[in-house]
């Protein structure tokens, strides 16, 4: 399976700023106890499942 086949049918999720900063602040919180650089991305599904 390729990475375009494993996402196929979602989008990058269109946050609000607050809840863009909530993610980024769990991925900070993340970061920190885990001793790892950790990028957490928001999807969200497409409409109808299609591209």
């Amino acid at each position: 399976m390729t990475p375009d086949e494993k996402y196929e049918g979602y989008a990058a999720a269109d946050l609000e700023p607050a809840q863009l900063e909530r993610l980024k602040a769990l991925e900070n919180e993340l970061r920190e106890s885990a001793n790892q650089d950790i990028i957490l991305i928001a999807y969200e599904e497409n409409e109808a499942g299609t591209p």
